[in-house]
């Protein structure tokens, strides 16, 4: 078992639980839902009784739903933002997107994670 699997879960676990304080019947947005932390947060958001979407690229697609997404949105192909749909919670697991792009996609008092610092993120950084 690679070492960095207990990392993964234990970085998407604080964020849903404590941060989003993710509950049964909400609707989460997770980005990165193939990679090592978002495959724990589909899991995790599923378990807490979440409606999951996942966000990943084509080749990945029978995997997050395996894990149990309830919807796939293929992202070489649709933008999320764009579809009308709002969420609970939006988690960022990947750093490929920011709070400004997605407000319009959040419920009202709807929670914006980000797992990862983005390009984007590194110029409001200050040394």
């Amino acid at each position: 078992m690679p070492s960095s699997i207990p990392y993964a879960a234990l970085t998407a676990l604080p964020f849903l639980r404590d941060n989003g304080k993710i509950q049964s019947g909400q609707k989460v947005l997770i980005l990165g839902a193939s990679g090592s932390v978002g495959t724990f947060a589909v899991q995790l958001a599923k378990y807490y009784g979440a409606e999951v979407t996942g966000v990943c690229s084509t080749a990945n697609i029978e995997l997050v739903k395996s894990l149990g997404a309830d919807k796939v949105i293929y992202y070489t192909k649709q933008d999320f933002t764009q579809s009308g749909e709002t969420y609970d919670i939006i988690f960022d697991t990947v750093g490929k997107t920011s709070f400004s792009r997605c407000k319009r996609s959040l419920k009202p008092n709807g929670i914006y994670l980000e797992a990862a610092i983005g390009l984007n993120d590194l110029n409001n950084i200050v040394f």
